[in-house]
């Protein structure tokens, strides 16, 4: 394949990946995105965030939006509850292919230099 279009492809990448690749920017919401992969399947509620990442619930709670909107994280309702997990999404897919192509390209340029 080209250099050309592998450069194509990363930038593709980046475009559609971009949502979760600026959700993933703050350490808050990594944070938050740890802590709800080690909660597992079941998930967890606002207010058991807030006491693992010491974030206040208004920020718990905004933080869990963005990473709503960038599909990274569902809710599940049971009755009056809310609980948040990582959501499987296939962006993460086109980010690994995505780094893949960056490291092929660095390695490259390591060998030729």
């Amino acid at each position: 394949m080209s250099r050309q279009a592998d450069l194509q492809k990363i930038k593709d990448g980046f475009v559609q990946t971009q949502d979760i690749l600026l959700a993933l920017g703050d350490e808050n919401r990594q944070s938050i995105l740890v802590s709800l992969l080690e909660a597992g399947c079941d998930g967890m509620r606002v207010g058991q965030l807030t006491a693992q990442t010491h974030l206040s619930r208004p920020a718990v709670s905004h933080h869990l939006k963005i990473l709503k909107e960038a599909q990274l994280v569902s809710i599940r309702k049971d009755g009056t509850k809310h609980y948040y997990a990582v959501q499987p999404n296939e962006s993460f897919g086109i980010m690994q292919k995505t780094a893949a192509i960056i490291e092929r390209l660095v390695e490259e340029n390591e060998q030729n230099d």
